[in-house]
């Protein structure tokens, strides 16, 4: 968890309500257009219904030989039934046909006054005629010229009551139909959205001081984590030796090389995190082996190898300082496979683990221990070297060789209060930055 900006949080609050106000809007908008087109096609299958039945009644009689129905008639009556067509507010009916059983088409007749007259026959003529025997109305909507024609098929019966024909009709939605619903809806959701920020100016400053407070808090916990980090790693420093100087070189070190690999921020901040604790399963170590000054003996040593599962085991417990774990657990890894406490090798031991390595011994090896002063740079950059490819990463230990004598010079054998205020400004760029 890292320290957020509240302006980060207030910016993204405004566009999830923009946001949410436009999708509230788009989908009133949709919901109002589908609404009044159901309604619109309800009110023409209602029309075309009521019409063809009116038609069929009056053209009972001609159909009574299905098989041989005649078109000239039937033509008369179609164009009676469109000189009486009713004028409907959506729209009106433009076409009439009739067809007999086998889809084929008997006789049309058109509004010759309608602007579109033949490219509604030439749909009718496109359109698919297999029909079935049945009695239920089918309609599907065509558009022609960016205008909606509803072509509605529906059976017509003789005096016997038997199916004898088809009749079809096209109803075109009138344009201002179109724009009245278009008005609608956008009015309707230009209401949504004025509802949405003006709800909005009545909440949003209670979120926002909530947003603050929730931040003010947010600040003081990864405040009392980052101290929770630099307690946990000095106390355990200090018991190992008479200062936590070591802890805040190695990891200042540690950052210089993987700022010199180029490593990304996230990896940097387990790299500060597990750096500092490395070495926090000391805890668990008995003083006589921990402070002995001479060589450990091969149980003393096994014993002493036991703070890594320590280690791991308190930063595990921990959500925030988990990331410790790559280092705490691999920090004795060796490139060649010789290390402990898994024998991992190579690029199995994590990117962290093996940078953290090298600064860490080189950091022992240029500074006073209990059982050793500290050593040159020339013999300390000897020992790493010779470390190349069995010990350490060949790679970092090139990228480290071309920085190693500047950090020997700013901070081998350092004990001063200068460490913790470069640790800080380490801690502000990667952790609030």
């Amino acid at each position: 968890m890292n320290s957020v900006d509240p302006r980060i949080i207030h910016r993204k609050l405004i566009f999830r309500i923009v946001l949410m106000g436009l999708i509230i809007s788009i989908i009133v908008g949709a919901g109002v257009w589908q609404m009044e087109k159901n309604r619109i096609g309800q009110d023409i299958l209602w029309n075309a219904k009521a019409g063809l039945k009116h038609f069929n009644n009056r053209i009972r009689t001609l159909l009574n030989t299905p098989d041989n129905l005649n078109p000239d008639l039937l033509k008369k009556q179609l164009v009676i039934t469109m000189s009486e067509r009713r004028q409907n507010p959506s729209g009106g009916f433009v076409s009439i046909g009739v067809y007999d059983l086998s889809g084929k088409l008997l006789t049309m007749v058109t509004d010759d006054t309608y602007e579109y007259r033949e490219l509604v026959r030439d749909k009718a003529d496109q359109a698919d005629k297999e029909i079935k025997a049945g009695d239920r109305m089918k309609f599907s909507v065509i558009q022609i010229e960016g205008i909606p024609h509803m072509q509605i098929l529906s059976p017509l019966s003789n005096d016997l009551g038997e199916l004898a024909a088809y009749g079809e009709t096209f109803f075109a939605v009138a344009p201002e139909t179109l724009e009245r619903i278009r008005t609608k809806a956008v009015k309707l959701a230009g209401t949504a959205i004025l509802i949405v920020v003006f709800t909005t100016c009545l909440i949003y400053p209670v979120v926002v001081r909530l947003i603050n407070q929730v931040s003010s808090l947010s600040a003081k916990l990864f405040e009392s984590n980052l101290e929770m980090l630099k307690v946990l790693g000095s106390a355990v420093a200090k018991r190992d030796s008479d200062t936590d100087s070591h802890n805040y070189r190695v990891t200042i070190i540690s950052v210089k090389l993987a700022e010199n690999l180029k490593l990304s921020k996230p990896k940097i901040q387990r790299l500060i995190k597990g750096a500092f604790l490395h070495d926090v399963g000391k805890i668990g170590i008995d003083d006589d082996i921990l402070h002995k000054p001479g060589r450990l003996s091969e149980d003393e040593f096994m014993e002493m190898k036991n703070h890594v599962p320590y280690g791991v085991d308190i930063v595990d417990k921990a959500e925030w300082i988990k990331e410790a774990t790559d280092i705490v657990r691999n920090h004795h890894e060796r490139y060649d496979g010789n290390g402990y406490e898994n024998g991992l090798k190579g690029d199995q031991i994590p990117e962290v683990a093996r940078i953290f390595s090298i600064a860490d011994v080189f950091d022992a090896l240029t500074s006073c221990r209990p059982y050793k002063e500290p050593f040159s740079f020339e013999k300390s950059m000897n020992i790493i070297l010779t470390g190349r490819g069995n010990h350490f990463d060949p790679v970092y230990v090139d990228a480290f060789e071309k920085i190693a004598f500047p950090l020997f010079e700013a901070y081998a054998t350092r004990e001063d209060d200068k460490l913790k205020t470069e640790l800080a400004a380490l801690l502000k760029e990667y952790f609030y930055g």
